[in-house]
């Protein structure tokens, strides 16, 4: 089976990913409004991004948090979640 190469964007997300320093929590409540957390781990983080689920419950059905590894530079890139 053939390895797939891969893309130059996703080295550099996971070269951020990997130098992160601290990870932040989004979820989107409505128009202009954020819930946010901030953790040290990437554990972590999903342990606040369930906790940020379960204290803002939608009428619409379940949010889907955001996470992003912040390196000590700013540069920031986006935790895929599975």
């Amino acid at each position: 089976m053939k390895r797939r190469k891969v893309h130059p964007a996703d080295a550099a997300n996971a070269a951020v990913l990997a130098q992160a320093i601290r990870f932040d929590v989004a979820l989107f409540l409505g128009t202009g409004r954020y819930a946010r957390a901030s953790a040290p781990t990437l554990e972590q983080a999903w342990i606040e991004a369930m906790r940020l689920v379960a204290e803002n419950p939608s009428p619409f059905g379940k949010r889907q948090p955001l996470i992003y590894g912040v390196t000590a530079e700013g540069r920031s890139a986006l935790v895929a979640s599975n």
